[in-house]
């Protein structure tokens, strides 16, 4: 509205000045009517341009009284706006010290977490070590005394009887059972080269089972040495059947073995062998030969009639000289490891007895 006005004001003075100084300046002949009526004229513009001259001062007053109070105004506006500036520094100035007060409790407060974690932690450490190491004690109590004395004693007296009960048992099965079904089933060759290959594997698993045996009874002991005279022959014993049992699997057999594979061989170039797997298992009448264990291979001539004995002692004379001297060879290693074979079993046997003896007085 003061612009308005203020508007209003300018435009009527500019209209005045404009239009008033061309009216002043017209000289026009008029009459005396004429003349009154300008006179009028003139008095009521002399009354308009004093009025406008008030109007003006008045607007300029009240112009200066609006700009005063503007400025006033805008002076006030400016210290509120400088108090609320203030008002809004401080509380930024209080909000920034608040965050940093928040900052610092946090900082303590992880700070006294990470270390209440920490002592956590080293108290968790600490009793999970004890406790692994009283675990620890009681597992080693535990194998100390499973290792103990009496227990380490019980444990080779078990190992004791393991080897002992595979050594005889092998040892029974191969002289008692095996040669003899399998002296019944073949052929004197085929049987020779079924044996060649049994042999080996009998004696190294006889050798270990007294091995283990005479270890578990040397270490069941109660004394680093044998406690009785019978506890030191049965010791003396498993090494004498150790001793026999490794020279029959070491040297023995494998001269054994290569005679026979040699005596095959010569046969065969003179017609009077055959293909070991040609050979069709029959109950006729083969040679008699005789293997570790003591065993026959078919029949004996003393069974047959005297012509069958006649005609095979004609072949024997007919057979080769390399071939006989095989053959001797050959029936002497086979002589000598069934001896071995027949004191290992006796052997064995007088063990057993031994420890039925002693079962029996603890009982």
């Amino acid at each position: 509205m003061n612009i308005f006005a203020i508007f209003l004001v300018l435009t009527t003075l500019i209209t005045a000045g404009i239009v008033s100084p061309n009216e002043r300046n017209i000289k026009i002949s008029i009459s005396p009517q004429e003349t009154e009526q300008n006179t009028k004229t003139e008095y009521v513009s002399d009354r308009t341009a004093s009025a406008l001259e008030g109007t003006k001062h008045s607007v300029s007053e009240k112009i200066e009284e609006d700009a005063k109070g503007v400025f006033d105004k805008a002076h006030e506006a400016s210290e509120k706006v400088k108090k609320c500036v203030g008002i809004i520094v401080d509380k930024v100035k209080g909000k920034a010290k608040d965050v940093s007060d928040t900052a610092d409790t946090l900082k303590g407060d992880v700070e006294g977490n990470a270390t209440e974690d920490v002592d956590l932690i080293e108290n968790a450490v600490i009793e999970d070590a004890h406790r692994l190491k009283v675990e620890g004690k009681r597992g080693y109590q535990k194998i100390r005394r499973f290792f103990s004395s009496n227990n380490f004693r019980s444990f080779m007296g078990m190992i004791h009887l393991l080897g002992f009960a595979l050594s005889y048992g092998v040892c029974f099965w191969v002289t008692f059972i095996s040669s003899k079904v399998l002296a019944k089933a073949l052929p004197k060759q085929q049987y020779s080269v079924v044996q060649s290959k049994i042999y080996p594997v009998y004696f190294k698993t006889l050798s270990y089972g007294v091995a283990t045996a005479f270890l578990g009874h040397y270490l069941s002991q109660s004394r680093p040495y044998y406690a009785s005279r019978g506890e030191t022959v049965q010791g003396l014993i498993f090494l004498a059947i150790f001793s026999m049992t490794m020279f029959n699997s070491f040297y023995l057999e494998p001269r054994a073995s290569k005679l026979l594979r040699e005596r095959m061989k010569l046969e065969k170039e003179e017609g009077k062998g055959k293909d070991v797997f040609d050979i069709e298992p029959s109950t006729r009448n083969v040679d008699v030969v005789r293997d570790p264990t003591g065993t026959k291979t078919g029949k004996t001539t003393s069974d047959e009639p005297l012509e069958t004995q006649q005609e095979l002692s004609e072949g024997a004379k007919r057979e080769g000289p390399q071939v006989e001297i095989l053959s001797q060879k050959l029936k002497k290693l086979n002589v000598m490891s069934s001896f071995l074979n027949v004191l290992t079993l006796i052997g064995l046997t007088y063990h057993l007895f031994h420890r039925s003896q002693l079962v029996h007085s603890s009982s």
